[in-house]
């Protein structure tokens, strides 16, 4: 029988507590699919009441996850504690002792993975972390695997669970405040959801992303980033009279210019485009290729289960990989030309409010084009001061320069609020 593989598990979260719990529900399945026992010898948690909740017997549970990784009975560590660190750390000396590495943390991936990837020793098993983007759904498998003699084009998706349930409680008429409390009661949100509402963990997801789907070598502090906290119900009412619904975006655009990188709300139909029907704490990604068309893959993209889902399957890959004295495979990836967020083109949606009552459409439509911006269509606020405007592709540079002059119009107008939005897929 195949040699036992043991097992570090840093963090007893809910998402560490559920692949506890399965390595030793499914021990059996386990070890059959990864060729040989994988066995959970050692915890690092410091919360008391977590250690007490999973009852494991034969574990070695102390608070110090270096230590943990130290151990010489120890042959995966499966990283679980978020964050840069300690996660960091712990990851870089399993990698440096030999050891094969799961994670799901999409924030140390997103700004070190190429830097952990080239501490990979052959034969270890390597480095595996398909839950850090969509839980559940293989989208870096798919990348990296099914599309290997494609050409990836374009990525835009919705990929954090958090902000897509407080803005689906926005349309159902909640404040901001109490949609981040329902998300948070849920277990969606986060006690400090900064990193969602602000868009930090769409952007730390896009990166890796893009690293699978476009080789490309990136930073968060490289994509053009805006959260949802400036979202309000007006905003949302005012997308459903259009037939659409506002969805925090997340973007990877290939040109020959360079690569467009962003992450913030925009306008989606909602019909006629995937990411519009997309709705709680689901993700969906839409990948467009060159001799594949378009691909959607959906699906749970939040949720304990769905993520010790992902961190199983990694655990048995690396499993298989280290017994078969190889490594589970990364893309290369290499520094790529950004495009000047302001210089990418993108079609948009403006609302508008004036001092005392607007002019007629197609005094407003005239005033818009004047500065640079082709309209497309003009539709009526809640009140006769406010109104909404879908403008044509342009260059983010040319909207910004057609908001500031609209305020200088006399009577001016306040742009109260813009966005990219998607068209319609034909």
């Amino acid at each position: 029988m195949a040699t036992e593989l043991g097992i570090a598990l840093l963090g007893a979260g809910t998402v560490g507590a559920a692949v506890a719990r399965e390595l030793h529900l499914h021990a059996d399945r386990l070890a059959q699919r990864s060729g040989g026992p994988l066995v959970l010898r050692r915890l690092a948690e410091r919360d008391p009441a977590r250690i007490r909740a999973l009852r494991l017997e034969g574990v070695a549970i102390g608070g110090d996850a270096e230590a943990a990784v130290a151990a010489p009975d120890v042959d995966i560590v499966v990283e679980l504690l978020g964050g840069l660190n300690p996660a960091g750390a712990a990851l870089e000396i399993a990698l440096r002792r030999g050891l094969g590495a799961v994670t799901a943390n999409k924030a140390v991936i997103a700004t070190s993975g190429r830097r952990l990837a080239a501490l990979i020793r052959p034969g270890s098993g390597g480095l595996a972390f398909e839950a850090s983007v969509g839980a559940a759904m293989p989208v870096l498998a798919m990348l990296r695997d099914s599309l290997r003699g494609d050409e990836i084009r374009s990525l835009t998706a919705v990929i954090n669970g958090t902000t897509n349930h407080v803005l689906g409680r926005l349309e159902a008429g909640d404040a901001l405040d109490d949609a981040v409390t329902d998300a948070q009661r849920r277990g969606f949100a986060e006690a400090d959801p900064s990193s969602d509402l602000d868009g930090h963990d769409a952007a730390q997801k896009l990166c890796i992303l893009a690293w699978f789907a476009m080789g490309a070598e990136v930073v968060p502090a490289q994509v053009l980033r805006r959260g949802i906290r400036d979202v309000t119900p007006g905003d949302v009412r005012a997308a459903g009279r259009l037939g659409c619904v506002i969805r925090l975006v997340a973007r990877a655009e290939r040109s020959a210019e360079g690569l467009d990188l962003s992450v913030q709300p925009a306008l989606v139909p909602r019909s006629g485009h995937p990411l519009g029907e997309v709705e709680g704490a689901d993700n969906a990604i839409l990948v467009e290729t060159d001799l594949a068309g378009r691909l959607l893959l959906r699906g749970r993209g939040a949720g304990a289960d769905a993520a010790a889902s992902a961190v199983l399957s990694d655990i048995v890959a690396v499993a298989r990989a280290r017994r078969d004295g190889r490594e589970v495979g990364l893309p290369a990836a290499t520094g790529i030309e950004l495009i000047d967020p302001e210089a990418a083109t993108t079609a948009s949606w403006l609302r508008l409010r004036g001092e005392g009552e607007l002019p007629p459409a197609g005094e407003l439509a005239r005033a818009l084009e004047a500065v640079g911006a082709t309209v497309e269509r003009i539709v009526p606020g809640e009140s006769t001061d406010d109104l909404a405007a879908l403008i044509g592709a342009a260059p983010r540079a040319s909207l910004s320069r057609a908001v500031r002059d609209l305020g200088r119009r006399d009577p001016p107008m306040t742009v109260v609020q813009t966005m990219d939005r998607l068209e319609p897929l034909t």
